[in-house]
This record gives structure tokens, sequence and C-alpha cells, in this order.
């Protein structure tokens, strides 16, 4: 325990002071999204960014934050070993559970905003690469932290099982579909030809019926 506060002692006044940044932009982004999206969605897709903006923030200080008197790095590439010292009597458990921890929330908030890494196995690709970058800034700034192969893995696993406790609302604040128009279907006019009736003048046809059953008038 005391190692993980000499740790992460030091994020405590660091994440006093963004989180206040990150309450107060959440409902500026929000009011701006609410111009081209529903109300509701535009809070919830302001809240998600802003949180992940936060942990990407938090991360990125607890990578470059000095550990110790020593100003040299350390790499263990050896799979497992870490993980050993730690299940041991004398070692910490807790900085097994931190680096689960480190990437949990990026693994559950992500595929909320980004359809692609909707997919287990996209999700722990990402992961991965994000940790082996973390790892190597690291060891190359030299803040006196370890960087090994568990703690790669131990930030690929914790990602990848955030993203699978959120697998259920991944799709909540995706856009609504679009509501299909219904276009009434024009009804065809059949235009009928005109009947045309020949009238003919009574006194005619008196005439021509004379002439028939009469012949010997003509």
């Amino acid at each position: 325990m005391e190692a993980l506060l000499r740790a992460f002692w030091g994020m405590v006044p660091i994440s006093a002071i963004a989180l206040p940044y990150a309450l107060l932009g959440w409902p500026l982004l929000a009011a701006r999204r609410r111009r081209r999206m529903a109300a509701r969605r535009a809070s919830a897709t302001a809240a998600v960014d802003c949180a992940a903006a936060l942990v990407v923030f938090l991360v990125f200080c607890l990578v470059t934050m000095p550990v110790g008197g020593s100003r040299e790095s350390t790499l263990d590439l050896v799979p497992g070993a870490d993980i050993t010292a730690a299940m041991a009597s004398d070692g910490s458990l807790w900085q097994v559970v931190g680096n689960v921890l480190l990437l949990c929330p990026l693994g559950a908030l992500l595929p909320l905003r980004i359809r692609r890494l909707r997919v287990l196995p996209r999700i722990a690709l990402a992961a991965l690469i994000a940790s082996v970058l973390v790892e190597g800034t690291q060891y190359l700034i030299h803040t006196g932290r370890v960087t090994s192969a568990d703690d790669v893995l131990l930030n690929t696993a914790g990602a990848t099982l955030g993203a699978a406790l959120s697998r259920r609302g991944w799709r909540a604040l995706d856009a609504p579909p679009p509501v299909p128009v219904v276009i009434p279907v024009p009804r065809r006019t059949i235009c009928e030809a005109p009947k045309l009736t020949l009238r003919v003048p009574r006194s005619v046809w008196d005439t021509r019926y004379a002439a028939i059953a009469h012949p010997e008038r003509r």
C-alpha cells in the first residue's frame, strides 16, 4: 500500500485541478452540439468525450511523473516476472490492480464514440499499441519507473475488460436512423375516348323509311 501511495500520491492534486476543467468543458461542449443534434444525445456525447480526455491527460501525467530518487528507468521484458513478484508475500498486489485499471476507462469509453473499435480484438490491439507507447515513453524519459512486459499485458487486459463491461451500451449514443418518408404512389387515370353520337334529324329518317316502305311513291 505504501508503494501505491508513493507512486500515485502526486496524481491527487493533478486530478483535483483537472477535474473542474472537465466538468466545465462538459456543458460548453454540450451547448455547442445542441445546434445539430438532440439535447440528450449532445449532453451524453459531450460527457463521454470530456471523460475520455480527462483519462488521457491523467495517464500522460502519470507516465511522465518521476518516482523515487532514481532517475534511471529499468527494463524487464520477461513475461510473468512482475506478476509473480507481486503475488509473493512481500510483493505489492496493488501494482497489478493499478496496471489493470490504467486503460480500463478508455476501453469502456472509446467504443461508445468510435464504431471501428466495437470489436474486442480491435480494442485489445489498440490497447496493446497504446500500452507499448506508454511503457516506451516511461523508459525513454527516465522517470524512475519499471518498463516491463507484464505492464503491457495488464494494461491490454484492463482495456479489454472495460470494453466488455460496457458492451451493451456501445450503441446507446449512436444517431437515430432517419425516419423513412412515405411517398404516395400517384394514381394513373386512363382517359376514355369520347363517344361520338351521330344524331340524324327525324325528318331524314321518315323520308328514308317512306322510300323503303313505299317504293311506288318514288
